[in-house]
């Protein structure tokens, strides 16, 4: 895989944790939480989701099972 290719899944990959985050805070805050509240949700869940992003990119390149 070459550096811009795995450029271009990196920008994907924080696109979508920021949707994931701003859902989470947007949720949180409509709940009638404080917005600290909803910020901390927010920022959990993206970094969450860019963790397990993280985890299945390395999976599937390079760090599978060995045979």
């Amino acid at each position: 895989m070459n550096t811009s290719t795995r450029a271009l899944w990196l920008a994907f990959m924080i696109l979508f944790g920021l949707l994931v985050g701003a859902a989470a805070g947007l949720l949180t805050w409509a709940d009638g939480e404080s917005s600290f509240a909803a910020v901390r949700a927010g920022g959990t869940s993206f970094g969450g989701a860019l963790a397990l992003l993280f985890g299945i990119f390395y999976f599937a390149t390079h760090g599978g099972p060995k045979s």
